[in-house]
């Protein structure tokens, strides 16, 4: 079986909470959010591999959990399934990062023990969803996809975060009120502090970064509707 990838991050610290993690990127998206700081990348860059090469081009040496991220990794089922098999059968926990929009995937990696975390982006309020990250699917839809996900990690004991890259201007507090609101049985909401340097839109490079007092504001209104609530800026990650 071969595998499009897009690229490896033989060593993170902040892409598997806890966890010193190997980042798998695969190659292909079904969105195009406009402050994506890799979605350029991902999209230009493929090299096709079998799984086993490609865990022989990952340095383990300080990396002891798997991310398989992308791009939308869940493009290429096959793949995902191949990598988290892997993966497991060498003791590793595996982490996935999906916008949501496939959840029969993340139900055949539950159903076959392949998954330990789940972490989805959740990008904007429902009902901005086409015209924002440029989508064929509807929100509602989206909705519903996101809401399976939580609830098959939650009947699974599978970790599942969900997550909002927060961008001034473009959105506000009504924005997050209702991403919480939807996500509320989740087991972590994540508010992300968006880098103005690095999205793919060359308009979203002229918004301002939002200020950490900003988004611990955010969280204490997403606090209201889920009980463990982080933001996340180029500083660290905090508790609200």
């Amino acid at each position: 079986m071969k595998v499009l990838v897009s690229g490896i991050v033989d060593l993170s610290t902040i892409d598997y909470p806890k966890k010193a993690s190997a980042v798998i990127f695969l190659h292909g998206c079904n969105m195009k959010c406009p402050y994506c700081h890799n979605l350029k990348y991902v999209l230009e860059h493929k090299k096709e591999m079998t799984v086993e090469e490609l865990f022989n081009n990952i340095d383990f040496f300080f990396a002891d959990a798997i991310v398989i991220s992308g791009g939308e990794p869940t493009l290429q089922k096959d793949a995902v399934i191949g990598i988290a098999r892997y993966a497991k059968e060498k003791g590793f926990p595996v982490k996935i990062d999906t916008n949501g929009t496939n959840p029969e995937v993340i139900e055949e990696l539950i159903k076959d023990n392949l998954i330990d975390y789940v972490a989805v982006d959740v990008k904007c309020r429902f009902d901005r969803y086409k015209d924002f990250v440029k989508c064929r699917e509807d929100g509602k839809e989206i909705k519903k996809k996101i809401l399976k996900i939580i609830e098959l990690c939650k009947a699974n004991n599978v970790f599942v975060e969900c997550r909002t890259t927060y961008v001034p201007r473009v959105m506000g507090k009504d924005d997050i009120e209702e991403i919480a609101k939807t996500v509320k049985d989740c087991d972590l909401y994540a508010i992300q502090q968006f880098e103005p340097k690095d999205a793919y839109d060359d308009e979203f490079k002229k918004l301002p970064m939002p200020k950490e007092d900003e988004l611990k504001e955010l969280g204490k209104i997403a606090k209201k509707y889920v009980d463990n609530v982080v933001i996340r800026t180029i500083n660290g990650t905090f508790e609200v």
